[in-house]
């Protein structure tokens, strides 16, 4: 097995580049104080203590390095709403790597850009803010012990080099592996003819990894939630609640969240097969390298959960992108997408039979949760007013409306065909909007 990283090409557009070379310097002491307890602490700050670090323990993350002869140069700093990424280059005259930062922020910046005309009902508790750094971190060690010994060379894991628990902040080693969502953005269908990467061994390989993901023994900082079949029929009809105050339509929303729950009942066993929940198993937080290793990452490893979970969000991800919300359907075919999703099922199940009406059901939980994801982001403040916003957010009820008929049907017939093979299941979601 490979080692691999978190974060080079999957950073999101509008990431500044920058060229600062730091060497050894002397840092002020008060620089060098816990961030929480510098509230003032500048960005300039943070990249001072963090090159500092580096390069006093290059050495140590990096075998040969002499200390006297690095030189640390930042790539990229990208700030979001409760992180902050920096990319480092570290090298001297025979050797280069690249570290990656990802520092915690203990509490969302520009809270009132943030606030919402319409607030997404809340489905579990989240993590404590201040433990999120923590949490990752034991993740991730654990994950890249876990699929190092596992000794397959399909799978990858992140290296954390480093944690510095008083900074919030992670270190892990970096590479140039591409994210699975801009590998599938390149098979789009106006740019497909230059694109030639197979991507069916990749989208199976990330079946395994997450197949391996749910069954990583882990005890510690692990809690249940939704394991029963009421769990997922509460939140239902909170996501319709929701979907009904905003988007209206009562009809339409309470006839399909009485279809799937009826058919939940029907489906669903009372306790379900749980696993080590990912949380967010999307195309973006999956690496593919060479001869189609796949990494996932972004994780607190923080709960176990239904199985169905995080494969019904992977598919729901797979086909709600935002290109083909907003090109309504055009941008990847069906039988396209079909191929994808059977090589993932195939990957994780292998020869087992696969649930395919259980997913589903899980697909639409997925749907209906992001579609109130875009409504509750689209209501915000500094958003509102926005043109663009409100062409976007028509497209994607478009879109989201037509998957659901589509789902719904497929549900329908899934449940009164016994043994359906998986060929069959082709030409049959094929011949349904998806």
């Amino acid at each position: 097995m490979q080692s691999t990283v978190l974060f080079c090409s999957a950073l999101q557009p509008g990431s500044t580049p920058l060229k600062c070379v730091f060497s050894r310097k002397v840092v002020n002491m008060a620089i060098l104080q816990p961030w929480k307890k510098n509230r003032h602490m500048t960005f300039e700050d943070q990249t001072v203590v963090l090159q500092d670090h580096i390069l006093e323990h290059a050495s140590q993350y990096f075998p040969g390095f002499e200390p006297e002869q690095i030189h640390v140069e930042l790539l990229i700093k990208q700030e979001r709403a409760t992180s902050v990424h920096y990319q480092f280059a570290v090298r001297n005259d025979v050797q280069a790597h690249t570290v990656f930062v990802k520092v915690f922020r203990r509490s969302p910046a520009n809270r009132q850009a943030h606030r919402v005309q319409f607030k997404k009902p809340r489905l579990f508790p989240k993590a404590d803010a201040g433990e999120r750094h923590r949490l990752q971190y034991t993740a991730y060690k654990r994950i890249y012990d876990y699929f190092t010994s596992l000794d397959k060379e399909q799978f990858g894991a992140i290296r954390v080099l480093d944690y510095l628990p008083q900074y919030c902040a992670i270190l892990t080693e970096g590479a140039s592996e591409t994210s699975l969502r801009t590998l599938l953005l390149r098979k789009h269908r106006l740019f497909a003819k230059y694109a030639s990467e197979n991507l069916l061994p990749a989208f199976r390989n990330a079946g395994k990894w997450l197949h391996m993901y749910h069954r990583m023994p882990k005890k510690e900082d692990v809690n249940v939630r939704d394991s029963h079949r009421n769990d997922y029929i509460e939140a239902i009809n909170k996501l319709t609640d929701f979907l009904v105050k905003t988007v209206g339509q009562d009809a339409f929303f309470r006839e399909n969240a009485l279809t799937v729950t009826s058919k939940a009942n029907e489906l669903l066993p009372a306790s379900l097969p749980l696993g080590l929940g990912h949380g967010d198993f999307a195309l973006r937080n999956i690496f593919v390298g060479e001869n189609a290793r796949v990494t996932g990452f972004d994780t607190l490893a923080y709960w176990r959960t239904p199985i169905y979970k995080d494969i019904g969000y992977f598919l729901n991800d797979l086909k709600f992108s935002s290109a083909r919300g907003i090109s309504q359907g055009f941008a990847f075919g069906p039988d396209q997408l079909m191929a994808y999703e059977y090589s993932f099922l195939k990957g994780y199940f292998e020869n087992n039979p696969v649930p395919y009406a259980q997913i589903r059901l899980y697909e639409t939980f997925a749907l209906l949760d992001r579609w109130s994801s875009a409504i509750a982001k689209s209501s915000q403040k500094r958003t509102s007013l926005n043109v663009v916003g409100r062409l976007r957010m028509i497209l994607i009820h478009r879109h989201c409306k037509r998957r659901i008929k589509g789902l719904l049907a497929e549900l329908m017939i899934l449940v009164h065909t016994i043994d359906l093979g998986a060929s069959s299941l082709v030409e049959l979601v094929i011949s349904q909007p998806l």
